[in-house]
């Protein structure tokens, strides 16, 4: 018989770049299992645990771990260490009262932050398509897999539109508040050569083309500009950053 399916092993010299892994120590890491993120796009619970956040140092304590069920994702109780974890994911572990948020990073694209723990969940997810389904329904197809169905009100569906970003509460997921893509609006930027990096939007620059158009963001710090992608765009507040990007006191 020929061999049918993709790997299920996962070597650590080939691990994706957006993981910050020592990638010599040992043979082989933690696969992704299939989820709400690409595997180009996440970080596997485990990996997450053990050799980013030091929880524990060998997979079998980390399996007693969530095997308690200590480990939440999203408000979810999460058991399997090849979970993958992605963008703006909130992860709390109750037995040492932490919380923490994945953001861009200049370094490694993907990292925690930690957060103050919350009683209430809310996590701001992307806005990648919009569909009508069944019945006239506007539907929203977001960045972490999630669709959240609108309702019949006159002129909703064009309140929200793609790259916009939501706000929504756990696990009802209700939407709380939104953010259009539009000058002026915070942004970070999630991907290429200034992943990592956070401003206003001063100008965006629409293009015929794949990704021939450009978004210019402005530094809070010291006002420099950089260019990128609308792609590469993650609305994450109106003049000023719904959480804190550097993890000090995200909400």
């Amino acid at each position: 018989m020929t061999k049918s399916g993709g790997s299920k092993h996962q070597k650590r010299i080939s691990s994706p770049k957006n993981w910050a892994i020592r990638r010599k120590a040992h043979k082989f890491a933690f696969r992704a299992d299939p989820g709400p993120h690409g595997r180009n796009n996440c970080l596997p619970l485990g990996i997450l645990l053990r050799d980013i956040l030091h929880i524990a140092e060998t997979a079998r304590e980390l399996k007693i771990i969530v095997n308690k069920r200590l480990v939440t994702i999203d408000g979810n109780v999460v058991t399997n260490l090849k979970h993958p974890v992605g963008l703006m994911d909130v992860i709390q572990i109750d037995e040492l009262n932490k919380a923490y948020r994945i953001l861009p990073n200049e370094l490694h694209v993907l990292m925690p932050y930690e957060m103050k723990k919350m009683t209430s969940i809310t996590k701001l997810c992307k806005i990648l398509n919009k569909t009508t389904v069944k019945g006239g329904i506007t539907q929203l197809n977001l960045h972490d897999g999630r669709n959240i169905l609108l309702p019949k009100e006159a002129g909703i569906e064009q309140k929200y539109n793609t790259k916009d970003s939501i706000e929504l509460k756990l696990p009802s997921q209700e939407i709380a508040t939104h953010f259009p893509f539009k000058d002026g609006m915070y942004a970070i930027i999630t991907a290429g050569k200034n992943v990592g990096k956070h401003g206003s939007i001063k100008e965006i620059q629409w293009r015929f083309g794949p990704r021939a158009s450009t978004v210019t963001l402005v530094s809070p710090k010291d006002g420099t500009e950089v260019q990128t992608t609308p792609e590469y765009i993650f609305i994450i507040g109106e003049k000023s950053p719904w959480l804190q990007v550097k993890g000090d006191d995200n909400k």
